[in-house]
């Protein structure tokens, strides 16, 4: 069954870059929902099904823990985090938040591709 996915990146030309390689690779996807700020983010996941957000943490107007936590059905909706930041401690953190994982930019096309098919398996197994 296709995940429809929120892309949840400050940078347009990278989220671009995302939907192209999610395409290219034939993922599971059946919509792809953009967003470059936390309250979009917010917003899409009330308007919208989303079954996986994948978020970039240092979004422009919200840090991404914050965001996190006011996603009040965080725990029923898969994400994974993408930064430049490889700190262990917050990578720590944001995997105790609920993140499935945790990619640092810059990625490969076929790192993320990988990475997400391996949490849609996951998420297609618990439904």
């Amino acid at each position: 069954m296709p995940a429809s996915i929120l892309i949840a990146d400050r940078s347009s030309a990278m989220r671009a870059v995302i939907q192209r390689a999610i395409r290219i690779a034939n993922l599971p996807v059946s919509n792809c929902y953009p967003a470059a700020h936390g309250t979009d983010v917010l917003r899409l996941l009330h308007s919208h099904p989303i079954d996986f957000l994948l978020l970039d943490i240092d979004l422009a107007d919200m840090p991404g823990e914050e965001l996190i936590q006011a996603v009040p059905e965080r725990s029923a909706i898969p994400f994974m985090v993408t930064s430049p930041n490889a700190s262990s401690a917050r990578i720590e953190r944001l995997l105790e938040l609920g993140a499935c994982d945790y990619l640092v930019k810059p990625f490969s096309a076929p790192a993320l591709c990988a990475r997400l098919e391996q949490a849609f398996r996951a998420l297609h197994a618990s439904n």
